[in-house]
């Protein structure tokens, strides 16, 4: 076979390897949505994950970002380590909301893990604290629940008054009808005419489907409806939306107690996720809330809200450090598209990122 001939056999035979190998479209697609639903581990792949939280990162998230840069690059680009160092960095670390007992985690996880002499190195003191942060927010991955194979995937979303979980209702509800699920939605805060409102307008707006009762109506029977059309209808994720509550008072977590058994007694297996919203400018009281709702009703995840509007998001890693709960979600701003997967390693770059 002459030279130019077995060229061109190789060339057909290359070419029906790639169109074997290439998926159809629909399979392309639930590769891309599978990506986004395990924890975003291929950013990169999907336009409606990753990258949009990258670019949140890049234009709304300045705020903290450049409190943190101002900690890190101010000390750890002078010229030497001395004895004052470490309680300059501790200094800067509080005054962004970073809880005491996190920076001596990592400043003892330095002093223990690199010698006197690699200590003198800046440097290498600030590759190891940036890995020791993003092993804080990595010290418990868990994938999210949409594989799970009883459906639908059943969010709750708790919280104290003003914490967001009515726009962080839709906003969830909007994003994962971008990732083609179908989606309902439960206005179960029924103590709030304007909740009921807010829900009922921004779903009908965005063609989601919204489940509601008059104001004062048992939340449980609200949720009990949503359930079983959830079933009937064949959903892929319900999302549930709460009233606001102080962690401290007892009636009030029974009540959403009592909202998790009424999913149990239908589905066998109570709610997929319990997502506790936490506004980011509560500063230290952030962890009060999330240590008294996780002992009321085992928190499976959080939703960081108005991560643009504080300065001192150190928080996020005070946070993580404290209990083995996974950052779901960050969200923005007052627009339904303002929500985003969190990644702890595009958030962690981003502060380092000098």
């Amino acid at each position: 076979m002459s030279k130019d001939n077995k060229n061109s056999f190789f060339s057909f035979i290359n070419k029906i390897n790639f169109f074997k190998k290439k998926k159809p479209p629909s399979e392309e697609k639930n590769s891309v949505n599978n990506h986004c639903l395990k924890y975003l581990k291929k950013k990169e792949e999907s336009s409606l994950s990753g990258n949009r939280f990258i670019n949140f990162l890049q234009k709304k998230f300045l705020k903290t970002k450049e409190s943190l840069h101002s900690v890190f690059k101010n000390i750890f680009f002078s010229k030497k380590i001395d004895s004052s160092f470490f309680k300059k960095l501790e200094e800067k670390l509080i005054s962004v909301d970073v809880n005491i007992e996190t920076i001596q985690k990592i400043f003892n996880n330095i002093k223990n893990n690199l010698s006197a002499e690699e200590l003198k190195n800046t440097k290498l003191v600030f590759k190891f604290i940036k890995k020791e942060i993003i092993n804080i927010l990595q010290k418990n991955p868990k994938l999210l629940f949409l594989d799970s194979k009883i459906k639908p995937t059943i969010i709750i979303l708790v919280g104290v008054n003003g914490s967001g979980k009515t726009t962080t209702a839709v906003k969830l509800s909007k994003l994962y009808k971008n990732l083609n699920k179908k989606v309902l939605v439960a206005a179960a805060d029924t103590f709030r005419v304007a909740a009921i409102e807010q829900v009922k307008n921004l779903c009908e707006n965005n063609n989601i489907p919204v489940i509601f009762k008059k104001i004062g109506s048992d939340p449980a029977s609200v949720v009990y409806d949503a359930v079983q059309k959830s079933i009937s209808k064949k959903f892929d994720v319900l999302i549930i939306d709460t009233a606001g509550r102080l962690q401290t008072k007892v009636n009030l977590m029974n009540e959403i107690k009592k909202i998790i058994q009424v999913i149990k007694k239908i589905n066998g297996v109570g709610p997929t996720e319990i997502l506790l919203t936490i506004d980011s400018c509560t500063g230290q009281n952030a962890l009060i809330q999330v240590k008294e709702f996780n002992k009321f009703l085992g928190i499976t995840g959080l939703v960081l809200t108005k991560l643009d509007g504080t300065a001192r998001g150190g928080i996020v890693l005070s946070i993580s450090d404290k209990f083995s709960i996974p950052i779901r979600y960050v969200t923005s701003g007052e627009y339904i598209h303002d929500i985003h997967f969190f990644d702890s390693k595009d958030f962690v770059h981003s502060i380092f990122k000098f």
